[in-house]
């Protein structure tokens, strides 16, 4: 009975001990931004419950280019889903994402910037994904994120 209540302090205590990520945001956002509808991001399996897009912001500036950021975050944090994700070998998560533009009727811009680009996203981080059209036909984006296979290499 002893050992039993003694295991069962060590697990609460290796509970309790798990860090959390405090964020710092500023008060007065100087960019006027149009919120956006998640459904212009696109994720993978492997990525569907381990992150969270929280916000997709969008705005036009004054060379008609469009600048786009999207929030997301890592929302496997508790003790468990971050031992399972370390005997699985995908902590932290090794994702690439990707913006591909498109004009004012909705057909896909090709551009050299339309590439897959490697991040690595920590247990319980907010990542955000910034872009900026390449020329000012681009009027619309979406977004994908898929894991990174080459990295797990």
């Amino acid at each position: 009975m002893k050992t039993l209540y003694l295991i069962s302090i060590s697990c609460l205590l290796l509970i309790g001990c798990q860090a959390t990520v405090n964020t710092v945001e500023n008060e007065q956002k100087t960019m006027q931004v149009e919120a956006v509808d998640t459904s212009k991001v696109s994720t993978d399996a492997f990525l569907k419950n381990r992150l969270e897009v929280v916000a997709v912001n969008k705005k036009e500036l004054a060379d008609g280019l469009l600048k786009v950021q999207v929030t997301a975050r890592n929302i496997r944090t508790g003790f468990w889903a971050q031992v399972s994700s370390w005997f699985m070998g995908d902590n932290p998560y090794q994702i690439a994402y990707r913006f591909t533009w498109l004009d004012i009727d909705g057909m896909q811009v090709n551009t050299a910037t339309s590439t897959w680009i490697p991040l690595t996203v920590v247990p319980g981080d907010t990542v955000r994904l910034n872009a900026i059209s390449p020329n000012s036909r681009c009027k619309d984006f979406t977004l994908s994120i898929r894991e990174n296979d080459a990295a797990r290499g």
